[in-house]
């Protein structure tokens, strides 16, 4: 009788704890309504729209198709992120840099979460583009892959940056196997996130 009255003792403590991380259902996602016409990118190539190169890409429908992705990635782009992976851009981020991502468990009863690393590849496919980030977890490394523009990925921010680590290529894959060569310690990440909340917290503590 006693290991029942225990067991569901930490049963409801579990429940309480994932209550507490859970918070209201959030509203159906909708992306921003179009502001005009289809942009006219069939003079562009792919690569130059943030799409892989396609044997068939002067042909009209692939453009329709590009030009369809470009709006859409336009309108499920609510903070800026789009110029924060596009290749060529001023505000780009590099691989090698610290990321942090925050995200959603789901929309019904949504449990934040967050995972900071370091940015190893940066995939770039349209609506459907990706990041990857590699941090180590007690000692055993982990790999998350983000989707850029998915409304489950609330937000992405750059904890630090680093210039000419990656020479131009979209992936640092090397730190795999080799991570002593990454431009910043694997181990200081933690320090970064915290460093980072606190500074959130007392930005929020002097709005008050």
């Amino acid at each position: 009788m006693r290991r029942t009255s225990r067991a569901r003792s930490r049963k409801q403590a579990r429940r309480k704890s994932t209550a507490d991380d859970e918070g209201d259902a959030l509203p159906f996602f909708y992306p921003k309504p179009p502001t005009g016409p289809l942009p006219k990118i069939g003079h562009l190539k792919p690569q130059q729209v943030g799409l892989p190169d396609e044997p068939r890409r002067n042909r009209e429908s692939h453009q329709l198709l590009r030009a369809i992705d470009v709006d859409h990635r336009a309108r499920h782009d609510f903070d800026g992120r789009t110029e924060l992976f596009a290749a060529g851009s001023p505000t780009a981020v590099e691989p090698g840099s610290v990321l942090l991502v925050e995200q959603i468990s789901c929309r019904s009863s949504p449990r934040k979460m967050a995972f900071a690393g370091v940015l190893i590849a940066v995939s770039r496919k349209g609506l459907m583009s990706t990041i990857t980030l590699k941090n180590y977890v007690l000692g055993t490394g982990v790999e998350m892959v983000f989707p850029i523009y998915s409304p489950m990925v609330t937000r992405i921010k750059v904890l630090k940056r680093v210039e000419g680590f990656a020479k131009g290529r979209d992936n640092v894959y090397a730190l795999r196997d080799r991570p002593a060569l990454a431009p910043l310690s694997f181990s200081s990440i933690d320090g970064m996130v915290m460093k980072d909340a606190e500074i959130e917290r007392k930005l929020s503590a002097n709005k008050k």
